[in-house]
């Protein structure tokens, strides 16, 4: 895909986001430049005002002590060098969009966070915390029928001091609560509710 800059990713993302609705029922259409929001979407009932968010492909996540990739969106500042935040009277939703993937998901202006990291639906499984999880109810299960910690180890790929800390009774796996970008495509019937 050739994306030769900033406004033409941020046309790109747009124009999917009118498709998308477009494709829902709704009437959408891009606004002027200069505006505070990028689409206008009219579900029937109320004209909402949407700030279009794109982003290329997944990055890797700073400040992670282990790797991994997520689809990053800075979302209540705007202008140059971010210096600027969205009003919230100037925004009713953020549409976040993934020109990768051609992905569209929406979120209400009182629902966003500062900055948002998605993760990648097609890496789903493959995060640390995810890994974490199946390995704790594997050496669970395993340890029902071994009483060898170092067979247990061995089984499941990871050094015999991890199944010991597993198997102490006030262990539990670390959950993050992360979200996929799938978590936020919305239906039709979501925007009629709202």
């Amino acid at each position: 895909m050739r994306l030769s800059n900033e406004l033409q990713i941020g046309k790109a993302g747009e124009y999917l986001v009118c498709a998308d609705l477009i494709m829902k029922g709704f009437v959408a259409f891009p606004s002027e430049q200069g505006l505070p929001y990028d689409v206008l979407m009219d579900n029937g009932k109320r004209l909402f005002r949407i700030q279009v968010k794109a982003t290329t492909a997944p990055r890797i996540i700073p400040q992670r002590a282990k790797e991994s990739q997520a689809y990053i969106f800075n979302i209540k500042r705007h202008g140059k060098n971010n210096s600027q935040r969205y009003d919230d009277r100037e925004v009713d939703m953020f549409a976040l969009v993934c020109l990768d993937t051609r992905k569209v998901g929406y979120l209400l202006n009182g629902d966003m966070p500062e900055t948002l990291n998605l993760r990648v639906d097609a890496l789903r499984g493959s995060y640390y915390d995810e890994k974490g999880i199946r390995d704790y109810a594997r050496i669970i299960e395993l340890s029902k029928t071994i009483s060898n910690q170092s067979e247990i180890a061995r089984q499941v790929g990871i050094h015999v001091s991890q199944v010991s800390r597993m198997l102490m009774p006030e262990y539990s796996p670390f959950e993050t609560g992360a979200r996929y970008f799938s978590d936020i495509e919305r239906t039709a019937e979501w925007f009629d509710d709202i």
